[in-house]
């Protein structure tokens, strides 16, 4: 890379993802409420999606067991302990204004997958930083003049991505 007063930079792009993945599990990752997608907005609600006082989540056991099978899937180290954490922030479709998430305990990381790169004609790894369960907000949508919010999804699966050199795996 070349810059303005035409002498050569060591710079090396590294491009980060995060990637978001719904879970195929019947009920949600705090609560025993539906996922079933197409019904009316908010009938797969209760009053832990809408964080009313005195609930309490409970980790919806399909969710750890897809966690554990995709950690390994990617060659993740899963940990003996994790935790969730609960973040404060505002968001239009969030009523509860905090997300269950986790943060410095996830659930595995430190792992890798291997792609093949058709330009360079051989096998190159990706780092995978950690993979971490999160209750997400549910979806808002303008019909016309008015905002529809649908606290239908309410979670997914994060993880995240980068490139790393060939070194050991």
């Amino acid at each position: 890379m070349a810059n303005p007063a035409g002498t050569q930079l060591a710079w090396e792009a590294v491009i980060g993802l995060e990637t978001h993945v719904q879970l195929g599990t019947n009920s949600k990752i705090f609560t025993s409420a539906s996922t079933a997608y197409g019904d009316d907005p908010n009938t797969h609600i209760d009053p832990v999606v809408c964080g009313l006082p005195g609930t309490l989540p409970v980790l919806n056991r399909k969710v750890l067991e897809y966690a554990v099978k995709a950690a390994m899937g990617l060659n993740l180290n899963i940990a003996e302990h994790c935790k969730f954490d609960r973040k404060q922030y505002f968001y239009p479709d969030l009523p509860k204004n905090y997300q269950i998430t986790q943060y410095d305990q996830p659930i595995a990381e430190e792992g890798w997958i291997e792609v093949e790169v058709a330009e360079k004609g051989k096998d190159t790894y990706l780092k995978k930083n950690r993979n971490r369960a999160s209750a997400y907000g549910g979806r808002c949508r303008q019909v016309g003049a008015r905002r529809k919010r649908s606290l239908g999804r309410l979670y997914a699966f994060v993880g995240g991505l980068q490139p790393s050199g060939c070194g050991p795996r």
